[in-house]
Order: C-alpha cells, then structure tokens, then sequence
C-alpha cells in the first residue's frame, strides 16, 4: 500500500495544487495504476517490505555509484590530457549475483561508468568495453558489487 501513497503524492505534487477534484481524480488513477501494477507486471505488497528494509543501503549504493563515476571520471581526464597509455578492449567478466534486478543495476553502473559499457549481460556473465582491460577485471571486486549481494541477502 506503500506505492499508492507515494503514487498519489507524485499526483498531487506534479499538479502543484491541492483540490476535490484533483484528489479525486488522483486517487483514481492512483488506484488504476497500482492494480496494473499488480496485475500484469506481477508487484506484490510484499515486495514493498524488502525496498524499504534496504532504502538504506540504496542510498548508500547511489552514493558509491558517484564515487566511482568521479574516480572513473578522472582516470578517463587523465588519459585524455595526458596523452597516457590505454589498452582498450571486450571482457569477459563473471559476476555472482543471483537477482535478475541486481543484474540490472550492475549492467547499468557499469555503463554509468565513464570508460566501461556493458556490451552484453547473460546470467551471471557481463561482456564489458572498457578503456582500460585491466579496469575492467576489477569489477568483481568493486565495492558496488559488494553493496548489491548484501541487498540480495535481505
């Protein structure tokens, strides 16, 4: 019931002013969203549990995410200015994560990341462009992907 109350707030702050009629239609819509929702793309209550026990370490991924889009940031700066070596190359990497969603987020972070792009992700297995071949054989040890298999644990 978590995901109406947020849904019925997006509506009423993306409207910018509270009315009837505006409540009204809101939660209307509100209801018909979170019924598909729950009918054809499979959400159930009990998912809402598992995000809010780990908004935290959500946040705390994001946070790690930003981090590393700055080192990479600056090592990519670095090349650039400098005129330093790079091996670029396609890798392999196997990654051990068994949610499909921490898949996802990986794969994301990973092409979030200046320098490297997640060219293909089967299972457990990511095929990575990266600027640099050794950056990207780092990846399983990355601290992301420690915060991921602690949230997978929850």
């Amino acid at each position: 019931m978590m995901m109406c109350v947020l849904l019925f707030l997006l509506w009423v702050i993306l409207n910018g002013r509270i009315t009837v009629e505006i409540c009204l239609f809101g939660a209307v819509i509100t209801a018909a969203v979170y019924a598909f929702c729950v009918y054809a793309l499979g959400y159930h209550p009990r998912h809402e549990k598992k995000i809010f026990c780990c908004l935290w370490l959500y946040a705390v991924y994001f946070l790690a995410l930003v981090w590393e889009i700055v080192k990479a940031n600056l090592a990519v700066m670095k090349v650039i200015l400098t005129g330093g070596e790079y091996h670029p190359a396609i890798v392999r990497i196997k990654v051990p994560l068994e949610e499909n969603f921490s898949r996802v987020l990986l794969s994301n972070s990973i092409t979030l990341t200046p320098g490297t792009v997640t060219v293909e992700q089967l299972g457990e297995t990511y095929l990575v462009l990266c600027l640099d071949k050794a950056s990207a054989y780092d990846i399983p040890t990355w601290n992301l992907v420690r915060l991921l298999k602690k949230m997978e644990e929850k």
